[in-house]
This record gives C-alpha cells, structure tokens and sequence, in this order.
C-alpha cells in the first residue's frame, strides 16, 4: 500500500521537524555576556525554567567565573560543587591533581579551591578523638580537618586559612594571622583558620572559591591576609549564607 499525504500533513511533518532542531540548538547554546562571560544553556536551568529558556546569572555565577588580576590570589578554575559519594572518614581520598590533568575528580590547588567534598556532618570524629561537625563554621581551631572539608567552607562563603609550621618565626606569623583572623570574625567575616599539613613546611595557604595564595611564612603580612578575607569571604555565596551580614 502507498502512503499519501495531503499538504496539510507535510505542513504538519515540517513544523515538527523545525520544533526538533530548534530543542537541540537551544540546549546546545552558550549565552554570551557584554562582559566576556558565558553560560550554557542547560536542560532545565535552574529554578524550573522549562528547557531552551535563558538564566539570567546569578552573582555566584559571576564570581566563580571572574578571573580578574584585580582580585587577591591566583584564579583557579572550578572543578565542580559535588559531593563525594561517602561521609567521613572516605574509603578513597580526593588526591591532587598532576600537572596538566583537568579531571574533576582530584584538586587542582593545594589547599583546594573548588571541587569535591563531603556533604554535611554532625558530631564528626577526626584523629586524635576530636569531635566537629563538618563543614566547620568560621572560627580558628588548633586541630587539622580533611581536606575534602575546605571547598564545603569556600561554597558556604567562606575563606580557608591553613598553615604548617616547624619553626619559631612561623608560629610568630600564626599569632599575628590569628588576631587579624578575630578581628575579621568580629566583623562577621566567613573564615576557618587551621593547621594544614598538606602544605609543604613553613608556609601558609589562603583558599577561597576558584582563588588561592600560597607563601611561605617569610612573605607573610597582616595586610595580605586581612585584603584576602575582605575581597573573598561572602564574594562567592551560592546559599545565600551571606544575606544578613554587614558590609564590612
């Protein structure tokens, strides 16, 4: 049998056709801003709009992207808001990245700056009989988390300052980081302050969404760790942790 089809058909077959490509192309494309900055248009933006309908960017949306020399610490690309597929302690850590590997599945910064990390936990044991909950909230500790903790503080808002000192001069730095770190807290600034053996010895490593400064304790100063804090914590606040403070 032959099939026959009136022009009302055909009209019929090609509007759905067209309906077809134009779904792929919409889901395919990237929005380019004035500024430079582009977003993909994904299946389903967030916030229900249905599939081929434009998000406007959000403020964390800008920051995590904004590569500008203008702001402290060096750029470090996102790696992703995702959750490890465990709680602590991990059967399997999230290691650092080789030089040159773009996987989203090891840190590309030390401390990290983005990427993996553990999903909220209450009364977490740690080593030697410590008990946090996780991510920790702002303050100075004198003990060591793991680093799959640190991109939970920076997505939270926050701003992670590690250190790791074997000598005098180094724990001088600590004492000086340490009252400028209060002084920020008191000002409602999102900062944890802790040891981090991950650094290589005397040196401190300041972390905060997709920035990262690293120097050694000979480098260090109160205005370059109090501009740090000033510029980063709350700049990069998907969550909304940041709705109630003051402008500090």
């Amino acid at each position: 049998m032959t099939a026959r089809f009136t022009g009302y058909d055909i009209v019929v077959l090609i509007c759905i056709a067209l309906a077809l490509l134009l779904n792929i192309a919409l889901q395919g494309a990237v929005i380019e801003r004035s500024d430079g900055v582009e977003f993909a248009l994904s299946e389903r933006a967030p916030g229900g709009n249905a599939p081929g309908v434009e998000r406007t960017p959000t403020a964390a949306d800008v920051a995590e992207l904004d590569s500008s020399g203008a702001l402290p610490g060096t750029f470090v690309a996102t790696q992703g808001r995702s959750h490890t597929r465990g709680v602590w302690p991990l059967d399997d850590r999230v290691e650092y990245c080789d030089e040159g590997d773009e996987s989203k599945l090891c840190y590309g910064s030390k401390p990290p700056s983005s990427g993996l990390h553990l999903p909220v936990q209450q009364n977490v044991r740690l080593d030697g009989g410590v008990r946090i909950d996780l991510p920790p909230s702002p303050g100075v500790y004198n003990f060591e988390f793991p680093r799959e903790a640190i991109p939970h503080i920076q997505e939270h808002a926050g701003v992670f300052i590690g250190y790791n000192c074997v000598t005098d001069a180094c724990l001088d730095a600590v004492a000086d980081a340490t009252l400028v770190v209060q002084q920020e807290l008191s000002l409602q600034a999102r900062v944890v302050f802790a040891p981090f053996s991950d650094l290589d010895e005397d040196t401190f490593g300041v972390a905060s969404w997709t920035r990262v400064d690293v120097f050694g304790a000979g480098a260090y100063s109160d205005e370059r760790v109090r501009s740090f804090i000033k510029a980063h914590s709350c700049r990069f606040d998907p969550e909304n942790f940041c709705a109630d403070r003051p402008v500090n």
